[in-house]
């Protein structure tokens, strides 16, 4: 994860322009933010698992109980939005990943250039196949095949609902 995250940083320009050109954002800010967030995010989750330990938290008067565990559960779905592709993007690989599970991920059909960029920085780093899969296309049939797949054990989506009540 740590040659993750180099190999981004060194191709932050590349990143950076391709990032505006995909999202419409301008580059200084994909360079100042988008981008070294991705690397940060691999570069935090490569160092966060040697101090995570099962661990367990409640909060009696809200009556809720938190358990946390760390231990691979299979196949993660990740679908991420158009508006930070990239950041978003490694923000669900990198702790999925760190935890010992594979990925199938869709980025936004709208903006998948930098995922597809990240695809080649993986493969170069030497990630072994099939632990980071990236498929490209529209959300309904590739979305839906991911998060009904019985082999999915969990799903990471960043959608929007937009609801509208009448008064």
């Amino acid at each position: 994860m740590l040659k993750i995250a180099e190999k981004i940083d060194q191709q932050l320009e590349e990143f950076a322009v391709a990032e505006s050109k995909d999202q419409g954002k301008p580059v200084s800010l994909a360079r100042k933010m988008d981008i070294p967030r991705a690397s940060y995010n691999f570069r935090k989750f490569a160092s966060a698992w040697e101090n995570l330990v099962d661990t367990s938290n409640s909060l009696p008067e809200h009556g809720v109980i938190n358990i946390s565990s760390r231990s691979p559960i299979g196949v993660a779905g990740l679908i991420s939005p158009w508006n930070l592709p990239l950041y978003l993007l490694t923000f669900k690989i990198a702790p999925a990943i760190m935890a010992g599970n594979t990925v199938v991920c869709k980025p936004s059909e709208m903006t998948s250039v930098t995922a597809w960029m990240l695809a080649k920085v993986m493969k170069e780093v030497g990630l072994p196949d099939g632990v980071v899969n990236i498929v490209f296309g529209t959300g309904s049939p590739c979305g839906q095949s991911i998060v009904t797949h019985p082999k999915v054990m969990y799903w990471f989506l960043s959608i929007f609902i937009i609801m509208s009540t009448l008064f």
